[in-house]
């Protein structure tokens, strides 16, 4: 201990200094206190066009309203209608140039056939468009995967080919369970991204549907619109550049 005064040394018990008689009052010693470090997102902007790099806290994006993303969920929608609207009548438009260049086959009778299969691809696509009209936002928790070995049948009881199933269990947060169904040699998105114990939010208007609630634990954020598997330390698609669900 020093005096204030002069900077004489003195003892530690001292009251007064004795080289100048100055009073001594003794400090209290600071308390520090540990403030742990927290993972954030630089933010450089406000509102949804946030610049976000880096791990966010655990929660579910804001981003779903971000107007590039609904933007892009408009594009795919017009791209999908305006596929279906020239695949309709493409068996009926194929069945009347048949009949017209083939003797076998008189061209009314042509066009009844086409007709019927454009029909039946017209009902596919309106019983398709209903489903994902119908399906609704929902939170989960992975409770159980599995995989198992489905076997095709040619109609005489003889296998004609196996495949693999791979399903992903979850129970919503309205206590309800479902079952998510992938094949293989079509997209494996729930089973390879999602773990036991996972929470997540399912967004039914998207590509990719499916956002961590904890992106720590999230092997890769997905571009909702061309599901291309982004670092999560990422802001942006590599490929389309969309913001993504962070």
């Amino acid at each position: 201990m020093f005096c204030p005064n002069c900077d004489k040394s003195l003892n530690d018990n001292s009251k007064f200094c004795d080289n100048c008689g100055t009073k001594i009052v003794p400090t209290q010693p600071q308390e520090q206190y540990y403030q742990p470090q927290q993972q954030t997102f630089a933010q450089q902007y406000s509102g949804n066009g946030d610049i976000r790099e880096g791990i966010p806290y655990p929660g579910f994006s804001d981003r779903v309203n971000n107007p590039e993303i609904i933007a892009a969920v408009k594009k795919n929608r017009r791209a999908a209608g305006i596929f279906a609207f020239f695949l309709v009548p493409l068996p009926l438009i194929g069945a009347i140039i048949y009949g017209a260049v083939s003797e076998s086959t008189e061209i009314g009778q042509a066009a009844i056939y086409g007709a019927i299969i454009s029909a039946v691809f017209l009902i596919f696509a309106l019983i398709g468009f209903i489903k994902e009209r119908a399906k609704n936002t929902y939170d989960a928790t992975v409770i159980d995967k599995k995989q198992r070995l489905r076997y095709r049948n040619n109609g005489d009881s003889d296998y004609s080919g196996s495949y693999q199933e791979y399903i992903t269990t979850v129970r919503t947060d309205s206590g309800k369970t479902k079952k998510i169904v992938e094949r293989e040699g079509s997209q494996i998105w729930a089973y390879n991204y999602l773990n036991i114990g996972d929470r997540f939010r399912y967004h039914p208007q998207f590509n990719f549907p499916y956002e961590h609630f904890d992106k720590s634990k999230a092997p890769y954020i997905a571009c909702v619109s061309c599901g291309t598997q982004n670092s999560v330390y990422s802001d942006r698609c590599s490929k389309c550049h969309l913001p993504l669900l962070k």
